[in-house]
């Protein structure tokens, strides 16, 4: 089930981190840790783990990982067709920064924060409470979701 799947990645994997956490998966990158205490993780967090490590994807160890062959994002995001989808309940609802789930605000609180176009265009917004990044369902919003539908629906 889409709702608890979660995945932990490889630092190199930042991007497919960025749209797995637009689609709404729980998508962890630990900086500067060593691969054993990332497949620690995995177990103790039910992580699935993503690399392009040959090595680490070899490992003897006891682990859900998947091995990222492309090095595009687009092609990495096709190799988890099998176990990635579109839920529109889901999408955007993660900052793509830090992985927090984002929670809706009153423009009120953050008028001062964004571009006054911005609030005359737009009614719903979004905030990370760890990191602050504000979000909300612009051009971006469209572009992204019309690519998650082309790569995920064919």
């Amino acid at each position: 089930m889409q709702k608890n799947k979660k995945f932990l990645l490889d630092e190199n994997l930042g991007k497919l981190a960025k749209w797995l956490r637009i689609l709404g998966y729980d998508s962890a990158v630990y900086k500067c840790i060593s691969s054993k205490k990332k497949i620690y993780l995995c177990e103790k967090e039910h992580r699935i783990f993503l690399t392009r490590s040959k090595k680490i994807a070899s490992r003897k160890e006891q682990f859900l990982r998947i091995l990222i062959k492309s090095e595009k994002s687009d092609e990495q995001i096709m190799e988890l067709l099998n176990i990635i989808k579109l839920d529109n309940e889901l999408i955007f609802t993660r900052c793509t920064k830090c992985n927090y789930i984002l929670k809706d605000i009153d423009v009120k609180s953050i008028e001062n924060l964004i571009p006054r176009d911005i609030i005359d265009n737009f009614s719903e917004f979004k905030i990370c409470r760890k990191c602050g990044s504000i979000y909300w369902h612009g051009s971006h919003y469209v572009a992204m979701k019309d690519k998650l539908n082309n790569l995920l629906t064919t």
